[in-house]
């Protein structure tokens, strides 16, 4: 449905140029929520911009639903009004002084999208049905909340009915709470109409609950593609586990390979540690360990014998509600740990903290 080919954009600046997206490939599937998640200024929302023609690529190709809308270094260019795409914006862009009705119905009443009268109010109602905004019609903007507002933007988004829908941090103005209920709300909509989509976005949680896939951008490039649970499980690179959710990342040396089936062995700042070791590597090879905080067991003294036990002390225990964000210290090192609400953890508190050998992911 959608294909990006070693795309590249530059700008320059009073400090020279800078690479803002560099040799970006992926491709969308039909139907599919496809998440672009980094930091700020790792280039998503160029790249967003690229695709829907508001930017021009220095180089690479772009194709909607077999059409080519951007190749041979601008020698194609195929204009925005013409790429059959939709935006939904993090300032929503609503106008102040027209209705919801008026504002969804701006563009089926001018440009390119321009219908009949007629279908117009259908397309307008149908729109605002999807988005829960049916008998908003007649409300002046001014008068709507930030997730009214939001939703009035999406259904504007929609009522062209596009082949590809391209959303740039669409919830990060709302609140907690309504940013939830908004994430849950828009993958059911955008999956019941089956709708491709682009979604831009730096926070994490949003990026797993909505997506079915997601491209880890760090420094204009991609880092890693794949699902929710691959990325969180699996991450390939340091920049990409230290991104997505918490992680405790250690430098560690190969001491002992994988023999009969059995763990392979690393040396850590913690002390040795037992975990599964990729036959490619070598005694003495540096790498990565990761491993997450929601992993780490935590148990009360005396600490038991056994593989990747050790004694640490408490250095913060903060309750978030539904657990303990907790930070132990041990052999002078910062671990992150989560302990349930149930169990009671105060700070300078002595225990025993156990790193299953499973829940060890080697970074190469």
């Amino acid at each position: 449905m959608i294909r990006v080919v070693n795309l590249h954009k530059d700008f320059s600046t009073q400090q020279g140029t800078h690479a803002a997206v560099r040799g970006v490939d992926f491709e969308v599937h039909a139907g599919e929520i496809f998440m672009l998640l980094g930091p700020s200024g790792c280039g998503k929302t160029t790249t967003l911009r690229c695709i829907a023609g508001l930017e021009t690529p220095d180089d690479g190709e772009i194709r909607i639903d077999d059409q080519m809308v951007f190749a041979n270094r601008g020698q194609t260019i195929v204009p925005v009004y013409k790429r059959g795409v939709g935006m939904v914006f993090q300032s929503y862009a609503i106008w102040p002084h027209l209705t919801v009705f008026e504002n969804v119905a701006y563009p089926l009443l001018y440009g390119i999208n321009k219908v009949g009268r007629r279908q117009v109010r259908e397309r307008v109602q149908k729109a605002l049905t999807l988005v829960g905004l049916n008998g908003f019609e007649d409300r002046a903007a001014p008068l709507l909340s930030g997730g009214q507002q939001q939703r009035v933007s999406l259904a504007r988004a929609l009522v062209y009915e596009p082949k590809v829908l391209l959303l740039d941090e669409p919830l990060s103005n709302l609140d907690a709470k309504l940013r939830a209920e908004m994430r849950v709300e828009l993958r059911a909509l955008m999956k019941r109409l089956k709708i491709t989509a682009i979604y831009v976005t730096h926070d994490q949680e949003e990026a797993l609950v909505l997506s079915d896939r997601v491209a880890v951008m760090y420094a204009g490039q991609i880092r890693q593609i794949g699902t929710p649970r691959d990325i969180y499980v699996s991450p390939k690179s340091d920049v990409v586990a230290g991104f997505i959710g918490m992680a405790n990342l250690l430098q560690a040396k190969v001491e002992r390979l994988p023999v009969n089936g059995e763990d392979g062995t690393v040396t850590t700042v913690l002390g040795k540690l037992k975990c599964k070791l990729p036959a490619s590597l070598s005694v003495g090879e540096t790498v990565t360990v990761m491993f997450r905080p929601e992993d780490v067991v935590i148990g009360d003294l005396p600490p038991r014998c056994g593989d990747n036990v050790f004694l640490a002390n408490v250095e913060e225990a903060m309750f978030v509600g539904s657990r303990f964000q907790c930070q132990f210290s041990l052999n002078a090192h910062k671990i992150q740990g989560e302990v349930s609400k149930t169990q009671v953890v105060e700070t300078g508190q002595p225990v025993m903290i156990e790193i299953p050998p499973h829940v060890i992911h080697v970074l190469l």
